[in-house]
């Protein structure tokens, strides 16, 4: 009986490996496809004004993030001079 226990067993271990396996696979050739596609020769037209407009987009958030965050950070590190001109240790220290 303990032949076809270990027997049993070691056929699960197979199925698992099997349909481990299967995701790991499909995951792999997404990426190696992604990959491929991510070469400027192999994208169609279409996409590579799709990937032109989104890295417009892109600078475009990018340089309106650069206007929001520029008044803050003027303010914080005017803030933190004031205060190590004044000698008072933050919280955090």
């Amino acid at each position: 009986m303990a032949v076809l226990r270990d027997l049993s067993i070691i056929l699960i271990a197979i199925e698992a490996f099997f349909l481990a396996l299967a995701p790991v696979v499909i995951l792999g050739a997404s990426i190696y496809g992604l990959g491929w596609l991510q070469r400027h020769e192999n994208l169609p037209r279409w996409l590579k004004v799709a990937q032109a407009y989104e890295s417009l987009g892109q600078a475009y958030v990018e340089l309106a993030m650069a206007y929001i965050v520029r008044p803050l950070m003027f303010v914080h590190s005017s803030v933190a001079m004031v205060r190590r001109w004044l000698g008072i240790k933050s919280s955090d220290e």
